[in-house]
């Protein structure tokens, strides 16, 4: 995204963006265009993307790729190819339910990364979705605990995985829909991402909920700690999940030329290309049986 002087953005312009500061491409007298986005995908991003040209961004894999980052590049990439003036600031918001509650009072424009669509039809006001980027059913996620956690390594079927403590996070309702579904007798309910990942490695619970990394092993590096899969189970969780616009102008122009395009891209398989790459679709996984009977796409 080219800023606006018209070079591309240098690693520390892409740190600025990271923290809250506007990421330019072009002049746009209506001001900012404002991107909701949890603040370690703003920062995973911007180590992501480095000194790359966004728009010649093709590939989604390597080091801090993820599906969320992969889904904000996305988004930028998109942004910048069919609104080639506009300014995008990455508003910093680290709850799921206060991004949405953003979103819905006017504050940001759009979601830099994609929600349950149940939650934004719980929103009660008139909120513009993208296409599902996810569909019902593929998200699929693995059972993260600390490498020193045996008992939770050795839980290898659900009457023991029921004894287990989980941490999440209630705002987000399919997981925590799920959770409660397998009947855990104990699951902590906790509001970033960062509470979740230190719950587990200091050993107030047993295990989370995260896509599979793009790593050699699987492991989930996060918040300066190593967490391990529970080797050869999965989740599916149930519900598509959309990018969304609020009906600001800014918020409308997205949604006319934006989400089109990357519609086109999850009808030409591009989108799936990307989850792959990132290894949020993973094929050495793929095997693994989700402990709620359901299937890996």
């Amino acid at each position: 995204m080219p800023t606006s002087a018209g070079s591309w953005p240098t690693r520390r312009t892409l740190l600025l963006a990271a923290a809250g500061a506007p990421l330019v491409a072009g002049a746009q007298a209506s001001g900012p265009l404002r991107v909701a986005v949890p603040e370690d995908v703003a920062y995973d991003y911007a180590m992501f993307l480095g000194t790359r040209d966004l728009l010649a961004l093709r590939n989604f894999g390597g080091t801090h790729a993820r599906r969320d980052v992969a889904e904000l590049a996305l988004l930028l990439r998109e942004i910048a190819r069919t609104l080639p003036r506009t300014t995008v600031q990455l508003v910093r918001i680290d709850s799921y339910q206060r991004i949405l509650l953003e979103l819905r009072a006017g504050r940001v424009d759009v979601l830099g990364t994609t929600v349950w669509n149940t939650d934004l039809q719980a929103l009660g006001t008139p909120t513009l979705p993208s296409p599902a980027l996810i569909a019902d059913g593929d998200f699929v996620v693995g059972l993260y605990t600390a490498p020193n956690n045996t008992r939770a390594q050795k839980a290898q079927t659900l009457a023991a995985l029921q004894t287990l403590r989980a941490v999440s996070n209630s705002d987000w309702s399919a997981d925590w829909r799920t959770l409660q579904a397998l009947g855990m007798r104990s699951v902590m309910d906790v509001k970033t991402w960062r509470q979740m990942v230190l719950a587990v490695a200091r050993g107030r619970a047993d295990i989370l909920l995260a896509p599979f990394p793009a790593t050699p092993d699987l492991a989930l590096d996060a918040e300066g700690q190593r967490l391990v899969p529970l080797q050869g189970r999965t989740l599916a969780l149930m519900g598509a999940r959309h990018l969304a616009a609020a009906p600001t102008p800014a918020g409308r122009e997205v949604a006319q030329k934006v989400f089109p395009a990357l519609g086109a891209l999850v009808a030409s398989g591009a989108m799936r290309r990307a989850y792959q790459e990132c290894g949020f679709y993973n094929p050495r996984t793929s095997s693994w049986p989700a402990i709620n009977d359901k299937t890996r796409p």
